[in-house]
């Protein structure tokens, strides 16, 4: 059993608040997945492999400028982003099609302890061999009002028929169980807001930056 600090059991729920308690979070035992309906981890994961996640405290990034004839009428600093990048690599010739689930948790400092979960789903399309860049953002206005912390983010990526090839999580501050973002203690707590708000880079200004470096997406 792993004992952690910052989720505290109360009643029958457990519920995110900044005080330092201890409680133990049950771990191992079977993929939750394979319990819960989703396809489990494909048996030859050489198919498809993450290889790099985004840094968590190294996400903001200013809106990219572009040489245009028009004019600003008051200058302004560029706003910032939370750009999140997974590099991923694949082995088959050609993929028809690759699903990337992303799971993101923020956090708001204020007077007590608020967090934001964010989740989004991308296809992209005619996937080749080789190295890959997938790519959400969150906007400006979306860190300003529902907190610029972020303590977990998550990855899965399946095939087009569904398969999980690979998933990885990286956890920062807060001491999230594992697979947190299955967990409904965790995602449904009255502590927790569902909000929408994470996008696929194409939709964002950054997307016209390199873009040969980034998939169709579907």
């Amino acid at each position: 059993m792993k004992r952690i600090s910052s989720w505290v059991l109360a009643g029958t729920g457990i519920l995110l608040a900044g005080l330092a308690v201890d409680m133990a979070w049950a771990q191992g035992g079977a993929h939750p997945a394979t319990a819960s309906g989703v396809p489990a981890l494909a048996p030859d994961k050489k198919t498809l492999s993450i290889r790099r996640m985004p840094k968590l405290g190294k996400v903001k990034q200013p809106t990219p400028l572009y040489n245009t004839s028009a004019t600003r009428s008051s200058p302004g600093r560029p706003h910032e982003w939370a750009v999140f990048e997974v590099i991923y690599d694949t082995s088959p010739e050609w993929l028809d099609e690759v699903v990337v689930t992303y799971y993101l948790m923020a956090e708001r400092r204020s007077d007590k302890k608020e967090f934001t979960y964010y989740q989004t789903t991308v296809r992209y399309t005619d996937v080749a061999r080789g190295e890959h860049t997938a790519c959400v953002a969150l906007p400006p206005a979306a860190l300003l009002r529902n907190g610029d912390q972020f303590v977990g983010f998550a990855v899965e990526i399946s095939g087009g028929d569904g398969t999980l090839l690979d998933v990885k999580n990286e956890v920062q501050g807060a001491p999230l169980p594992t697979e947190w973002w299955k967990k409904p203690e965790v995602t449904e707590n009255k502590s927790v807001v569902k909000r929408e708000g994470l996008v696929d880079r194409s939709k964002t200004p950054f997307g016209l930056v390199n873009i040969d470096d980034y998939e169709v997406v579907k």
